[in-house]
């Protein structure tokens, strides 16, 4: 899988020695170049998108922080990796679902190590699929394009990143099975969602970007152990 990658800093000694350190271990990877968080969040704002995020914290207008919770707004699938000279802002990139914090100097393994499992991350999402019933058709969808599922009156909407939605006769518990345990779960009566589209959580909803998804009672302690064993696991 060629990767695509966006490295952030403003420091161009450091900028570069990630750059090449990432052509050393993962030669076919297409990566894109940015010297400040602006900058990065001009192209995003138009439509870039990549599979992978490094971003220094320390830079001098807009830090790696704040360039990644205007990206977590509404991207949630972008893998983000900090990288800093301390570790002071470990707490704050947990909130923000990063993959990885990484500290200066990086070394080539290190970094051959977080590229390897990011891979295996990104394969494994977009490898498992879900069979739906439609319009007298069988339809397979990748898991990974899910938003999350509702349910309505014996129908189930599949909600899609495309922005379109499926529908199939049935009731939630005919296609959980289908659905990769770690990353869907099921919230509400009416409602299983993807925690990997997740961008925010409280006690009563998720959010995915724009979108709010309610929490019931009765699974909130669930819901919030789940969420945070995700977060952990990926982190």
């Amino acid at each position: 899988m060629a990767l695509k990658i966006a490295v952030c800093d403003d420091n161009p000694s450091d900028r570069q020695r990630l750059l090449s350190l990432i052509k050393s271990v993962h030669s076919d990877s297409k990566c894109t170049a940015y010297e400040s968080g602006e900058m990065l969040l001009w192209d995003f704002d138009s439509g870039a998108r990549f599979d992978i995020i490094f971003l220094d914290i320390f830079m001098a207008e807009m830090t790696g922080i704040d360039a990644a919770k205007h990206i977590r707004m509404t991207e949630s699938e972008t893998l983000l990796i900090f990288v800093s000279s301390s570790n002071d802002f470990y707490r704050e990139s947990y909130d923000l679902y990063a993959f990885n914090y990484l500290i200066k100097p990086l070394t080539e393994d290190k970094l051959n190590e977080v590229l390897g499992r990011a891979l295996k991350q990104l394969n494994k999402d977009a490898n498992q699929v879900i069979r739906i019933p439609f319009m007298g058709s069988l339809h397979t969808i990748h898991c990974n394009q899910l938003l999350y599922l509702s349910s309505k009156q014996h129908t189930v909407n599949f909600h899609l990143k495309s922005g379109e939605t499926l529908k199939s006769y049935g009731k939630l518990d005919d296609f959980i099975s289908q659905l990769p345990a770690e990353s869907f779960m099921r919230c509400h009566q009416s409602y299983i969602v993807n925690l990997n589209q997740v961008t925010a959580m409280t006690t009563s909803e998720f959010t995915l970007g724009d979108i709010s998804i309610p929490i019931s009672r009765s699974y909130s302690g669930q819901a919030r152990n789940q969420y945070h064993e995700l977060l952990f696991r990926n982190f």
